[in-house]
């Protein structure tokens, strides 16, 4: 019998990444060794090999999860920093466009909040390349981009252990991740705030995924330092962190939204969007009340 929490669809998912952690953290997914049976006329025959049983990815962020305990965060009450984090809610995905997007990278961005109700923004930089149900085509190709990107790369690059850029600080390359993730795309005389679809970049979300990743950064802002009030979504920005995702998975098929999907031709022609493949496409604001389904992972 299939229990609830075993039907959901990964959006995102790092095999690499994932297979990673468990060596750093003592965890063997490799497939066991089991006895086998041939039966060969006019002898039986005995072997022994391997398990060719498929590879199933719910079961293994099971594992990863149990094995890492709390060094994985479900909340941000204590102090930074922590070395991985998970949780369910609210995922946007964007393309990261810097010199890693040759590479089509991906941003996800996640907003919760600590015990006392101040926010808490993740952002999360991958590969397209383990996205699902998104597509680099898919964005409006205009807008905004930042200078920071670089700084960003290495960052990711060196796991958060090198800062070689003008935002020498963690407080102010955390800042510039977080207007990456938030305003990336804007464009002047646009409004954007609480409508994401209009800025470029941006791909889709899902409204109830559970999340984990590793983490490179983990941030709180200095309140007598910062005032970003104006700033577009960052008003109330108050703890950053910054890491790499491991996987994002939806929880239920009807709460996925692409936006290029709900655009039709003359509103992707006013939007500026790139051509998209011939399909049955809705105005891109009725998506968020009718969401696109994503095709489940192979």
């Amino acid at each position: 019998m299939t229990r609830g929490g075993d039907i959901g669809r990964y959006l995102y998912w790092s095999d690499r990444r994932v297979r990673a952690v468990a060596e750093e953290i003592g965890l063997a997914l490799e497939r066991r060794w089991q006895w086998s049976f041939t039966l060969s006329l006019p002898m039986t025959q005995l072997q022994i090999g391997e398990a060719h049983r498929a590879r199933n990815r719910l079961r293994i962020a099971q594992r990863l999860l149990r094995k890492l305990g709390p060094l994985a965060a479900s909340t941000f009450d204590g102090p930074p920093s922590v070395p991985y984090a998970q949780g369910t809610g609210h995922v946007e995905f964007a393309e990261f466009v810097g010199n890693y997007a040759a590479n089509e990278a991906v941003l996800c961005h996640i907003r919760t909040r600590c015990a006392e109700g101040r926010p808490v923004d993740v952002v999360l930089f991958g590969s397209m390349e383990h996205v699902e149900g998104f597509r680099p085509g898919d964005a409006l190709d205009a807008g905004w981009v930042s200078s920071a990107a670089p700084a960003i790369e290495e960052l990711l690059r060196s796991r958060g252990t090198e800062n070689t850029w003008q935002w020498d600080d963690d407080q102010s390359r955390a800042v510039e991740a977080l207007k990456i993730a938030v305003q990336q795309g804007q464009r002047p005389g646009h409004e954007h705030e609480g409508r994401p679809w209009t800025r470029g970049y941006t791909l889709g979300h899902d409204r109830q995924a559970h999340w984990c990743a590793e983490i490179y950064a983990d941030v709180v802002l200095d309140d007598a330092r910062w005032n970003l009030d104006g700033e577009l979504s960052m008003a109330d920005a108050h703890r950053i962190v910054i890491g790499a995702p491991l996987w994002v998975r939806a929880l239920r098929p009807d709460t996925v939204v692409r936006y290029q999907a709900g655009a039709t031709g003359w509103f992707r022609r006013l939007l500026g969007r790139r051509p998209a493949p011939a399909q049955s496409c809705a105005p891109a604001h009725a998506a968020i009340r009718a969401p696109d389904r994503v095709r489940a992972p192979e």
